[in-house]
């Protein structure tokens, strides 16, 4: 009954049937998970509308990378399997005569390999751009969600300062354009759910559907994949200092268990932008406005994404309470809280003493002494280390190698890592640091593309 409804009060533009393909682009932290779980719970209702769109998987919070089996085997460099992949859908699609819809907002940078794919075809892009300092919070957000980043908000920011980003001001945009054509690209301004109508809304609106029945198929909005709140984004960042030498798992673990926390939790709030001081917000709108000179010029409607918020509040909401998620983390997954406060006490044992971590113990109610100073460049368990009689030359290196992964300078960890693994090739603890450290480098460089 619903599909049959829909699919007789819903009708699709003419201009819009003229398309082999439909690529939605992203960008990234542009609400892509809430439509990728929007478009594969309503596969149907699509079908009916004209789209066929591929199914891919979703974890238990209903996010998902989307069209992965293409985007990513392109930024594998695997040319031949994404180009298999895709035919496979675009045939699959033609037998039905429908339209092919694929989004993933790792097709973001890849406006030449997909221009390749789909040579010969009638390929709409449409995207989606939110303000650049938004993004920067998006990204800080997802830094200490998936990459074990431990640096505070106000750490971040004022590195981005001399740092030019092209990701952030949409120019791929641009290059999709360059390809595609301008009359085949449909670019719109990001805005929050709870400040606009429904993405999945829009998104329809641009697939062609009339607003009325796009807002009839829509219905109500489940919550999926929202910025971590302040409490959540706290608590992970403290855990990111033992988490780091616990299994991959249980970090994934966590933050399911948070991204669930904060889909649930609508009386606390994200970052936004009106939380970074005003003298700081207004430098780097002022670089990120220059540097997006080339979009609003040639894309007028995303012009507003640069504009800013008429207050500033300073970092931070009010009050913080870092319990409410630690509670839930003990409540849902207790064997990984568990593990989480043993790995820290067995760290405090080895005379672990930087703030972050003293705070995370302060947290989790685990005992400590009081640091005489907190100056030192490396902690004392560190010394130890380097000291024993014991230790080689390999022990040395990988000591600081996690020193320089700590401080965030991955290149250089990664140089010191290669020279202690060449010393000790089999060593499984050295291994691991590596593989961390290369995963890190790969996720910032796949963001910065």
């Amino acid at each position: 009954m619903i599909k049959k409804s829909i699919s007789r009060l819903v009708s699709k533009d003419d201009d819009f049937r003229c398309y082999d393909v439909i690529l939605h682009i992203g960008a990234p932290k542009t609400g892509s998970s809430a439509l990728q779980r929007f478009c594969t719970e309503n596969h149907k209702n699509l079908k009916s509308l004209g789209f066929y769109y591929p199914d891919h998987p979703l974890d238990k919070n209903g996010v998902s990378g989307g069209h992965t089996q293409i985007a990513g085997a392109l930024i594998q460099n695997n040319y031949e399997i994404a180009k298999e992949r895709f035919y496979d859908f675009l045939e699959t699609a033609k037998s039905k005569n429908l339209t092919l819809l694929l989004s993933a907002e790792a097709f973001y940078g890849q406006h030449k390999n997909m221009a390749s794919l789909c040579h010969g075809l009638n390929v709409k892009i449409v995207g989606f751009l939110r303000h650049p300092l938004d993004y920067l919070l998006g990204n800080h957000n997802q830094g200490i969600k998936r990459h074990m980043m431990t640096k505070r908000l106000n750490q971040v920011i004022p590195e981005m300062l001399n740092q030019p980003m092209p990701h952030l001001v949409g120019i791929p945009f641009c290059q999709w354009a360059d390809e595609f054509g301008d009359e085949n690209c449909s670019f719109l301004p990001y805005q929050a759910p709870d400040k606009s109508k429904p993405l999945e809304v829009t998104f329809l609106r641009m697939l062609g559907i009339d607003e009325r029945s796009a807002i009839r198929m829509v219905g109500d909005v489940k919550v999926t994949n929202r910025s971590y709140v302040q409490s959540a984004l706290e608590v992970k960042r403290l855990l990111n200092t033992v988490l780091v030498d616990l299994p991959e798992s249980f970090s994934h673990n966590v933050d399911w268990c948070l991204q669930g926390y904060s889909d649930r939790a609508l009386d606390e709030r994200p970052y936004e932008i009106a939380d970074i001081p005003k003298p700081l917000m207004d430098e780097l709108s002022s670089r990120f406005s220059h540097q997006m000179s080339e979009v609003k010029q040639r894309f007028p409607e995303l012009a507003e994404t640069t504009t800013m918020p008429s207050a500033s509040r300073g970092i931070g909401q009010d009050s913080i309470d870092l319990l409410r998620p630690l509670k839930t983390l003990r409540d849902e997954i207790p064997k990984i809280f568990a593990a989480i406060v043993n790995e820290a006490e067995r760290q405090r044992d080895k005379g672990r003493d930087e703030y972050a971590f003293l705070k995370l113990l302060d947290y989790l109610n685990i005992d400590f002494n009081e640091p005489s100073s907190l100056k030192n460049v490396l902690p004392r368990g560190v010394l130890k280390t380097l000291a024993s009689s014991k230790s080689e030359s390999a022990d040395y290196l990988r000591e600081i190698a996690l020193m320089l992964e700590r401080l965030g300078y991955y290149d250089d960890a990664l140089l010191i890592i290669n020279l202690a693994n060449e010393k000790r090739p089999s060593g499984k603890g050295i291994i691991k640091i590596k593989d961390r450290i290369e995963n890190m480098i790969y996720s910032k460089r796949t963001e910065s593309k």
